[in-house]
């Protein structure tokens, strides 16, 4: 289990979402092209809601690796 302020890493080739809003249908996402460290805040559902270069995203909890606490 992860605790908010966690440091976590997301390893290459993992996709990054973001919800627009809850009338989107379709969420911006974008995949990571090198390993990318990030700073857990919550679970959502089935993922993990994370800081990552001054935006908020979501990452498959089976793409987020432990790295320490902040």
């Amino acid at each position: 289990m992860l605790a908010r302020g966690d440091l976590v890493r997301v390893p290459a080739n993992s996709c990054l979402t973001q919800t627009q809003s809850e009338l989107h249908m379709i969420d911006k996402f974008t995949y990571l092209e090198k390993p990318t460290l990030g700073i857990f805040i919550k679970y959502v559902d089935t993922k993990a809601l994370l800081f990552i270069n001054e935006n908020y995203w979501r990452v498959d909890i089976k793409n987020v690796r432990y790295i320490g606490a902040a």
